[in-house]
């Protein structure tokens, strides 16, 4: 019809000219309808019934016609355009390798520019708008690289379907790889999730998915998912569980790797199905206490997209399940029970105790078989067994009985490769003991020159040393420790020394008793002993703090069970008690975040030490040191490092510590440097996602091409506006007037020529 239209109109339409009411018209056409099927129903038994209908029809059409007016109306019409909505997905996906060299996104702009005919001639029927996954884009921010750090469709498409209420929307066009990581898909990744649906089909516009990312060529090869406890005890098995993920590679067979610090621990091998995954579990037994990096890889296999996602690296705690305690006592005692006691309730300890009822000069008249005490097993104990245990404890106890003597430089060396060690006064202990010229008075705090025991009662007093020193610290930062120390009962007897050794430190002292030197007499001193450490109690009445509970509410009780625990704590090296801390803010850094870390340094009294001299060694796993700094603690003994730039990788950062020419150890701490984006690390793209989007609203999927954009599904804009009209009369016209009269008049002659009237 278009064609037959003036060139000034575009349009046309019929159109009623009648001036009355619409009431007017609608009633005239009831009342002609009707009145002419009152007629034709008289000509059901007519002979020319059908020549007679067609002509009353007729006649009443041309009377409706005369009512209504009818007019063809020729218009001059302005379509208003309505919205395109474009959305390029620029997550950091798209930045992953493309099948024909370059990124994904790289192939979006070439494609962009290539479509510059198609997406002009958009423009001239649409109002193209251009968004990206977070929103309206501009051209500028579009050229710039991608830099998402989650892909959300289907929030993307639900801001493009909002951003102007005020103008219809033609259609969606996504470009995307299809590597959503939020919620479209269904949990088992096959198909659309119910929700998701719904969300679509309330945007009520089809969606156009241009597929970006090589879509079915791509190939990777992943670690997808690596499930290990955050800690783990040492000499238990630990289960570490790997994922694999397989795209495009088809079935494989890969050997799976665990290591530790760079040192191979374990290889597997996992089958690999064609375009699934599979799963491998490492049983491992870490051989020793602190905080490690352990990583998983698999090799590059060809064709391998992205090799970032080959590796996954995880820093492991390793604590202890129990401490192993040797417990060697004398003679049974009050002070012996209670200790023995507070062990065996400890959850935290496996306890191993011996007091000595029988030595080997005993003759007790009878075969051994027949007796129930058994003699001490010295030789097991101190050779086989020895290294199976975290503390020993004499307590009160003379080795020479035992013939032990052979046996002391084993747990000397012991106690310098890591073992703690404590010794409890009595008449048999100390120098008392004999132990002065032995192996163990190197690594006992006092030296061991006297022999002598007083009986009188010694009053506890903590030292400033005493004061900041995990042992002695009996209230853990709530309330006066000092004054605590003051009101605990006193004790009924004391070792009496020659004072310390040079690296040992008194933590509480009886200020009216004097050792051999004239100083306060210690009651209780501690030393580190190489990679060990040892503890000094110079009394057997700590007990005291056991029977006090009815004077004091329980306050000496629960003192005396809180320095048998923090003592344990503090011999076997909890972390929590080092004196020089390496504190990284976070165990895992993203790629180009800033490094963040803190150094504590205490001295031997567990005070800080300020203007202390600290070396920094930054160690990148497999590579050796990466970095070396030397820095100066502040006035609170602390001081904050910052690393920028530093490459993917797990680090371990090692510290030193001096001060006035004195070495107060050293501390590490580990972290890692690794991408935590989804998107680099299960970027593979999605085209079946894309095409049950595209379905799921009535959209067109399509691959990224030139063209892809002139084969796009849009609504159709309404006509909302007339410039130009001119109404051409149908039925004004004399043929119609003459029209009307002969089917009239020829009806009436026809009916009474029937004798119809």
């Amino acid at each position: 019809m278009s064609r037959f239209l003036p060139s000034t109109y575009n349009d046309w339409a019929l159109v009623s000219l009648s001036p009355f009411p619409l009431a007017v018209k609608l009633g005239v056409v009831v009342l002609v309808v009707v009145t002419v099927g009152l007629v034709l129903w008289s000509y059901v038994h007519a002979r020319r019934r059908i020549l007679l209908g067609v002509m009353r029809v007729a006649a009443a059409a041309l009377v409706i016609a005369f009512v209504l007016e009818p007019a063809l109306q020729l218009r001059a019409v302005r379509r208003v355009r309505n919205r395109l909505a474009l959305v390029v997905d620029r997550s950091l996906s798209m930045s992953l390798p493309d099948k024909d060299g370059g990124s994904r996104y790289d192939h979006v702009l070439a494609t962009l520019k290539a479509a510059e005919q198609s997406l002009t001639k958009l423009a001239e029927e649409h109002v193209v708008e251009w968004f990206d996954l977070d929103g309206p884009s501009s051209a500028a921010t579009l050229e710039s690289a991608p830099q998402g750090t989650r892909t959300d469709l289907l929030t993307a498409l639900e801001r493009a379907r909002t951003a102007q209420a005020g103008r219809p929307l033609a259609a969606i066009v996504l470009i995307s790889d299809g590597a959503d990581n939020v919620d479209l898909q269904a949990s088992d990744r096959q198909g659309l999730a119910k929700e998701g649906l719904e969300r679509l089909g309330r945007l009520e516009v089809p969606v156009n998915t241009v597929m970006a990312g090589g879509g079915r060529s791509f190939k990777d090869l992943a670690v997808a998912e690596v499930l290990a406890d955050e800690f783990a005890f040492v000499h238990n098995t630990l289960e570490i569980s790997v994922r694999l993920e397989s795209v495009g590679l088809g079935a494989l067979s890969v050997p799976v790797t665990l290591r530790r610090e760079g040192q191979v621990i374990s290889t597997l091998t996992a089958a690999v199905p064609e375009g699934g995954g599979a799963e491998v579990v490492f049983a491992t037994k870490p051989d020793q206490i602190g905080e490690f990096v352990y990583s998983v890889d698999v090799p590059q296999v060809a064709g391998d997209a992205v090799l970032a996602n080959n590796r996954r690296t995880f820093v492991l705690r390793v604590i202890r399940d129990k401490v192993r305690v040797l417990q060697v006592a004398g003679r049974p005692s009050w002070d012996e029970r209670f200790l023995r006691q507070h062990l065996k309730e400890n959850p935290n300890v496996d306890l191993v105790s011996f007091f000595i009822l029988r030595t080997q000069a005993d003759t007790p008249g009878a075969p051994d078989e027949e007796l129930s005490l058994i003699p001490f097993p010295v030789d097991k104990l101190f050779t086989t067994e020895l290294k199976s245990f975290d503390v020993i404890i004499f307590q009160n106890f003379d080795y020479r009985p035992y013939q032990m003597s052979q046996y002391l430089p084993n747990i000397r060396d012991a106690v310098k490769g890591g073992l703690g060690f404590v010794m409890i006064g009595g008449d048999q202990s100390f120098g008392a003991g004999g132990y002065g010229t032995t192996p163990i008075a190197e690594i006992v705090p006092l030296n061991l020159d006297s022999a002598d025991v007083s009986w009188q009662h010694a009053v506890p007093e903590i030292t400033p040393a005493g004061r900041g020193h995990p042992v002695t610290d009996l209230t853990r930062g709530n309330g006066s420790n000092e004054r605590l120390w003051k009101a605990l009962p006193a004790w009924r007897s004391i070792n009496i020394s020659s004072g310390l050794r040079p690296e040992a430190s008194a933590l509480v002292v009886d200020t009216a008793v004097r050792d051999l030197t004239g100083n306060p007499a210690p009651l209780v001193a501690a030393m580190d002993v190489g990679q060990g450490r040892s503890l000094a109690i110079a009394s057997d009445s700590m007990w005291r703090w056991r029977f006090a509970s009815h004077r004091d509410g329980g306050s000496a009780e629960r003192a005396y069970h809180r320095f048998w625990s923090n003592a344990l704590h503090w011999l076997v090296r909890d972390p929590e008690h080092s004196r020089i801390r390496v504190l990284p803010d976070k165990r895992r850094f993203d790629i180009e975040e800033p490094v963040d870390l803190t150094v504590t340094v205490k001295g031997r009294d567990y005070q800080t030490v300020a203007q202390a001299n600290v070396r920094l060694q930054l160690e990148l796993a497999e590579k050796g040191v990466n970095r070396d700094d030397t820095l100066t603690t502040g006035e609170a003994g602390s001081l904050r490092q910052r690393y920028l730039d530093l490459a993917p990788g797990a680090y371990r950062v090692r510290a030193s510590a001096t001060a006035g020419g004195e070495d107060l150890g050293h501390g590490s701490g580990v972290f890692v440097i690794e991408s935590r984006q989804p998107e680099l690390v299960r970027g593979a793209p999605r085209p079946d996602l894309l095409e049950a989007i595209a379905d799921a609203t009535h959209g067109n999927a399509l691959e990224l091409t030139p063209d892809a954009f002139a084969k796009i599904r849009v609504i159709d804009p309404e006509v909302v506006e007339v410039d130009r009209r001119r109404n051409i009369e149908l039925w004004d016209t004399t043929a119609a007037l003459v029209l009307a009269t002969l089917l009239l008049a020829s009806e009436w002659a026809l009916r009474r020529n029937n004798g119809y009237l």
